[in-house]
């Protein structure tokens, strides 16, 4: 039944975070649009639909989920190694969108700049992910337990009897539709704070334009939801726009 209970708080939470994301999309039909990290694009497409914009290029590292994009209606889509240097063009996007994805990184300055490198002046991106400080986590760390959300191992989930995923392998990816079956080679590595994610693009010359948070243990439903939006701090997901000066800036 615990176990039940949290899915069921856990996918809420997705679904919150979802719907987060695109409220901070603005609707713009010429604007050029990337999403770094884009699964098996289902995803992307509503993306597009919010920013009414012609298309949404997809980025991912994995080979059999942008095969599966495509094949769920990303017309555009282009392998990229996200530590390494980006196949994309400077200054060539007005929007990057990136869910789940820096928690991967393992060279978080690189990623960072690298959105700023693509983003035209005045470009914003909106990024998402689990939140380091979240009440869940906070309380698994004075119980002597591994936070919920970083990644130790790939064979298997250890640290936290409390989490679902204990003891079973390092697989967070739906294998049925979305392109590839095993997530283990991409352990989440870096969980940030709200308050820390604004900062990290802070410093490299982004300005915070906004953002919300999804999920709050223990709670569920309306009560969830109006928690984590006046204290996205201790919310499940964080999600922050971050926009890109319009004029020069070193």
């Amino acid at each position: 039944m615990l176990s039940q209970l949290l899915t069921k708080i856990w996918m809420e939470a997705e679904d919150h975070n979802r719907k987060n994301i695109l409220s901070l999309l603005d609707r713009n039909p010429t604007a050029k649009v990337v999403d770094i990290g884009c699964g098996d694009g289902q995803v992307t497409i509503q993306y597009k639909g919010k920013i009414q914009c012609e298309e949404v290029v997809g980025v991912d590292g994995v080979k059999r989920r942008l095969h599966a994009a495509r094949k769920n209606g990303v017309s555009k889509t282009i392998f990229a190694n996200l530590e390494e240097k980006w196949p994309l063009k400077d200054k060539e996007f007005d929007v990057v969108i990136s869910n789940q994805v820096i928690e991967h990184i393992l060279n978080v300055d690189h990623f960072i700049k690298e959105i700023y490198r693509i983003l035209k002046p005045g470009g914003y991106c909106v990024i998402s992910t689990e939140n380091l400080s979240s009440w869940h986590n906070i309380f698994a760390l004075v119980a002597g337990f591994q936070d919920f959300s970083h990644t130790i191992l790939k064979k298997r989930h250890v640290g936290n009897p409390m989490s679902i995923n204990f003891g079973k392998k390092t697989h967070t990816w739906n294998p049925e539709g979305r392109g590839d079956g095993d997530d283990s080679a991409f352990p989440h590595i870096r969980i940030l704070t709200y308050k820390s994610l604004i900062d990290v693009f802070k410093v490299f010359g982004f300005k915070f334009y906004g953002g919300k948070g999804s999920g709050y243990y223990p709670l569920f439903g309306f009560l969830s939801s109006y928690a984590s939006r006046i204290d996205p701090y201790h919310s499940h997901f964080i999600t922050v726009k971050m926009r890109k000066p319009a004029y020069f800036n070193k």
